[in-house]
C-alpha cells in the first residue's frame, strides 16, 4: 500500500506512507500523489476540510496558485511606496514655487517701503533747511527795513526775532507733521500687505496639507485594491491562511481611506496681493517773513507786522515846532 495524501491548511500537499517513512510535503516535479497511488483523505489537522472530488486514479488535485498573477501584483505593490514619495515631492515642489513667488513679492514691497521711508526723511530734512534759510533771509530783510526807517532798536529787534522765530518754528513743525503722516501711511500700507500675504501663505499651506492627504488616500486605495487581488488569488487556490493575511492588510488601510475620503487635490493661489498706494502728503513751501508792501499813512509794510516810519513823522511836523 502506497499511503495517503491531503491538502494542508497552508495550501501545500502532504503525503504519508510506509515507503517514505512517515509524512512529507509533496514537491513538484515528482509524480503527483495520485500517480504514485496515494489515496486522498481529509486534512488530519482540520478534518472538516472537504477534499477535492476523487476520480479516475485517486482524486482531483487542489487548485493551483496563479503564480504569474501573484508575481505581477507583488511587483506593483513594491512600486507603490516609490510612486507615493515621488507624488508627495512633486506636490511639495509646487508649493515651494508658490511660496517663492510670495517671497519675491514681499522683498519688492519691503524695498519700496524702505526707499519711500528714506525719501520721506530726506524731504523732511530739505524742508527743515529751507524753513531755516527762509527765516534767516526774512529776518535779514526785516532788519534792513527797520534800519532804513530808523526804527531799529534792541526792543524792536527782539520782537522781530520772536516773530520770525515763531514763523520758522511753525514751518518746521508742519514739516515734521507731514513727515510723520507720510510715514504712518507707509507703515499702514506695508502692514496691510503683510497681513494679506500672511493669509495667502496660510491658505496655500492648508492646500498643500490637503493635497498631500488626497495623494496618500489615492495611494492607499490603490494598495488596498492590490491587496484584495492577492487575497483573491490565494483564495482561488484554496490557501485560506494566505488569503486571510492579504485581506487583513487590505482592511487595515480602510481607516486612512475613510478619513481622507472627502479631500480633493486643489490648485495653489499664486495671484499677487493687491496693494493700495499710500496717500502721501506733499511738504508745504516754507514761509518767508517779510514787510514788502508799499508804505501807507506813515506805516511801512503789511507782512507779518507793520512798522511806524519815524522819519516821515518828523518830516510831517510843522516847521515852527
Amino acid at each position: 500500500m502506497a499511503g495517503v495524501y491531503w491538502l494542508g491548511q497552508d495550501g501545500n500537499t502532504y503525503m504519508k506512507g510506509d515507503e517514505i517513512g512517515g509524512t512529507t510535503k509533496w514537491i513538484a516535479p515528482l509524480k503527483s500523489p495520485q500517480q504514485l497511488g496515494y489515496t486522498l483523505i481529509d486534512d488530519p489537522v482540520n478534518p472538516t476540510r472537504t477534499p477535492a472530488p476523487t476520480g479516475g486514479g485517486g482524486g482531483t488535485p487542489a487548485p493551483v496558485l496563479n503564480q504569474a498573477a501573484v508575481n505581477n501584483t507583488q511587483l506593483a505593490i513594491d512600486q507603490i511606496p516609490g510612486l507615493l514619495q515621488a507624488a508627495i515631492e512633486a506636490e511639495n515642489q509646487r508649493y515651494r514655487n508658490t511660496v517663492s513667488g510670495f517671497d519675491t513679492q514681499e522683498q519688492g514691497q519691503r524695498k519700496t517701503y524702505d526707499e519711500s521711508s528714506t525719501t520721506n526723511q530726506l524731504n523732511y530734512d530739505q524742508n527743515y533747511m529751507a524753513s531755516i534759510l527762509a527765516g534767516v533771509k526774512g529776518l535779514g530783510g526785516l532788519f534792513n527795513i527797520l534800519r532804513g526807517t530808523g526804527a531799529a532798536g534792541s526792543s524792536v529787534e527782539g520782537d522781530v526775532r520772536d516773530v520770525v522765530g515763531g514763523v520758522t518754528s511753525n514751518d518746521i513743525r508742519a514739516g515734521a507733521d507731514t513727515r510723520n503722516e507720510n510715514q504712518g501711511q507707509l507703515d499702514s500700507t506695508l502692514s496691510a500687505f503683510l497681513t494679506d500675504l500672511g493669509l495667502k501663505r496660510k491658505q496655500n499651506e492648508d492646500t498643500r496639507v490637503n493635497n498631500e492627504r488626497a495623494i496618500r488616500r489615492d495611494s492607499a486605495t490603490s494598495l488596498q485594491d492590490l491587496y484584495g487581488k492577492m487575497a483573491g488569488y490565494y483564495g482561488d487556490a484554496e490557501r485560506t491562511a494566505d488569503r486571510d493575511v492579504w485581506m487583513s492588510r487590505a482592511g487595515a488601510l480602510t481607516p486612512e481611506i475613510a478619513t481622507n475620503s472627502n479631500t480633493r487635490v486643489s490648485n495653489y493661489d499664486t495671484s499677487p496681493v493687491a496693494i493700495k498706494a499710500p496717500e502721501i502728503t506733499a511738504f508745504a513751501a516754507p514761509s518767508q517773513p517779510n514787510a514788502i508792501a508799499a508804505p501807507s499813512d506813515g506805516q511801512v509794510g503789511s507782512g507779518i507786522f507793520s512798522i511806524s516810519d519815524r522819519r516821515r513823522e518828523r518830516q510831517a511836523a510843522p516847521a515852527g515846532v
